[in-house]
C-alpha cells in the first residue's frame, strides 16, 4: 500500500446549491441601495478634487521618508532607490533599506539549482549570463542552469591533465577576466598529473556566449612545485585594481614555508596578466622591490583555501584552514599589502609553534575565529550584494567543510557584527560538506555541496 492519502483521488462531496437572495433593486433593498450610490459619487468627487493637491512624500513614524513614484526608502543613514516594481537599484551598506512591497525576512532556505555533479569545488557566474560554472575536482568545468540542472557538456574539460589524487588535488579555482566579454580570456588553477604541481593557466573562449572551450587554448601562466599532496588553496579573483590574486597553501609538509618569503608557498599572490609575458608583477606589490618575491601580496597562511575581494567596500576576507584547534577568518583592507598573518608561528590566535615562545608583534591576528569543537575545515566565502535579501546586503557569508554550516557578520569599522547562524534553516536539505560558497549574475548566494550539489540561497518572508 501506498504512503499516498487514500483520500486524494476521491471526488470532492457535492455541495448543495445556495438559495439565490433578493437582489440589490428589488423589494426592500431598493431604498438602501440608492442611498449607497448616492454617497459613493459625493465620495468619488471629493478624491477627484482633492489628489491633485496632495503631497508626494507621506511621513513615517520611525523619520523614514517614502516617496510614491521611484519608490526611495530612506532609513538611518542609508538610501536605495528601486523602480516600479520595486526591485532595489542600489543600496547604501551603511544601513538596512527594505523594498516597501517585501515582507519581514523570517530566515533563508536552499534551492536545489543541481545534483549529481562530480565532487564540486566550486560556483562561479558572468554578468548578465544565467550560466553558472561549477568546477569540478576531477579535471572540468560543469554548466548549470537553473530549472535544468548541470549540462552533459562540460564548458572545458581539463580531465586528462589534471591530477586530483588526495582530497586537496584538482581543478581548484578559475575567474573570468574582467575583459572577458570581449577577449574571452579566463584562467583557471589545477594541479597536474602526474606531478600534482600547482599550474595557473589561461584559456581562450570563442565568444561571450561560447558554450564550450577549447583544452588546446592553454597557455601557462605559473608553475609551483609542489613537494607535498595536500595544502594546495587554489583561489582565483581578479581585484579592482584589475590584477589576478591567487591563493596557494604551505604545501603540507609542517615546515615554515609560509614564513619563507622566498618561496611562492603560504601567500596570496598578485601579478599583472595584462602586461609581460606571461605577466608582470605590480610595481606596487610589497616586495616588487626586494625583501621576497615580487608576487607575494599576503603571507603567513596554512591553507587559505577560499578567500573574497569585496571591491564596493575594498575589503579581502580571507578563510584560513586550521591545524588541530582553530578556523580562522581574516579580514583586511585590500590596500594594506605585505601582512603577515603568522603561520605556523600562530593557529588563530593560539601560539603554535613554538609553543608558548610565540611573539604577535608584526603580525596580523585574525578577525574571528572557531574552535574544532565546533567544525574542521572552514569554507571562506562572500559578501551579499543580492537583491532578494536587501538586509543581508554587505554581510559575509562563510561555512564548514566537516559540520556543514553555514554563519554570516557583517564587518564594520574593523569590528565583527550582527554574527547569524544559518544552521536551523538549512537543516532540511540534511547533512552537507559545503566547499565553497559563490554568486549568480544577480548577486544571489550559491552554496557547493562537494557530494554532488548545487544550491542558490532564497529568503523566506
Amino acid at each position: 500500500m501506498s504512503g499516498r492519502d487514500p483520500w486524494e483521488n476521491q471526488p470532492a462531496p457535492r455541495q448543495p446549491a445556495p438559495s439565490s437572495p433578493p437582489g440589490l433593486f428589488s423589494g426592500p433593498n431598493l431604498p438602501f441601495t440608492l442611498a449607497i450610490v448616492a454617497s459613493l459619487a459625493v465620495l468619488i468627487g471629493f478624491l477627484v478634487l482633492v489628489q491633485p493637491f496632495s503631497g508626494s512624500d507621506s511621513e513615517v513614524a520611525d523619520g523614514s521618508t517614502t516617496t510614491s513614484a521611484g519608490a526611495t526608502t530612506a532609513v538611518g543613514d542609508s538610501t536605495s532607490t528601486s523602480d516600479a516594481t520595486g526591485s532595489t537599484a542600489a543600496t547604501d551598506t551603511t544601513g538596512a533599506t527594505i523594498p516597501t512591497d517585501l515582507g519581514p525576512l523570517q530566515g533563508i532556505q536552499l534551492e536545489t539549482l543541481a545534483t549529481g555533479i562530480p565532487f564540486p569545488v566550486g560556483a562561479f557566474s558572468l554578468p548578465g549570463d544565467d550560466r553558472i560554472f561549477v568546477t569540478e575536482r576531477g579535471g572540468a568545468i560543469g554548466v548549470v542552469i537553473p530549472g535544468q540542472g548541470l549540462l552533459s557538456t562540460p564548458f572545458l574539460d581539463l580531465t586528462d591533465r589534471v591530477g586530483s589524487g588526495g582530497v586537496e588535488n584538482g581543478l581548484l579555482g578559475m575567474a573570468f577576466h574582467p575583459g572577458y566579454a570581449t577577449n574571452g580570456r579566463l584562467f583557471v588553477y589545477y594541479t597536474d598529473d602526474p606531478g600534482l604541481n600547482s599550474r595557473i593557466v589561461e584559456f581562450h573562449a570563442d565568444g561571450s556566449d561560447a558554450v564550450t572551450v577549447d583544452p588546446s587554448t592553454e597557455k601557462l601562466i605559473l608553475e609551483v612545485e609542489q613537494p607535498g599532496i595536500r595544502h594546495r588553496a587554489g583561489m582565483l579573483q581578479f581585484g579592482p585594481d584589475g590584477y589576478l590574486y591567487i591563493a596557494l597553501g604551505d604545501g603540507g609538509l609542517g615546515n615554515r614555508n609560509a614564513q619563507d618569503l622566498t618561496v611562492l608557498q603560504g601567500s596570496i599572490l598578485r601579478i599583472d596578466v595584462d602586461r609581460g609575458d606571461p605577466y608582470t608583477v605590480p610595481a606596487d606589490n610589497p616586495f616588487a622591490s626586494g625583501g621576497g618575491l615580487g608576487e607575494i601580496y599576503e603571507y603567513g597562511f596554512r591553507n587559505p583555501w577560499r578567500f573574497y575581494i569585496d571591491a564596493p567596500e575594498n575589503l579581502l576576507y580571507i578563510g584560513d584552514v586550521g591545524q588541530q584547534d582553530i578556523e580562522e577568518i581574516d579580514v583586511v583592507p585590500l590596500a594594506d599589502k605585505g601582512l603577515n598573518f603568522g603561520w605556523p608561528d600562530y593557529e588563530g590566535t593560539n601560539c603554535y609553534t613554538p609553543e608558548g615562545a610565540c611573539d604577535e608583534t608584526g603580525l596580523t591576528m585574525p578577525t574571528l575565529e572557531y574552535g574544532h569543537d565546533d567544525g574542521c575545515a572552514v569554507t571562506g566565502g562572500v559578501v551579499y550584494r543580492g537583491a532578494a535579501m536587501p538586509e543581508l546586503v554587505g554581510h559575509y557569508f562563510y561555512a564548514d567543510w566537516c559540520n556543514g554550516w553555514i554563519r554570516s557578520f557583517r564587518y564594520d569599522n574593523g569590528q565583527v557584527t550582527e554574527e547569524q547562524d544559518w544552521s536551523a534553516d538549512i537543516a532540511g536539505v540534511g547533512q552537507i560538506q559545503i566547499a565553497a560558497l559563490g554568486t549568480d549574475s544577480t548577486g544571489e548566494l550559491l552554496v557547493v555541496d562537494s557530494n554532488g550539489q548545487l544550491f542558490r540561497v532564497v529568503p523566506v518572508r
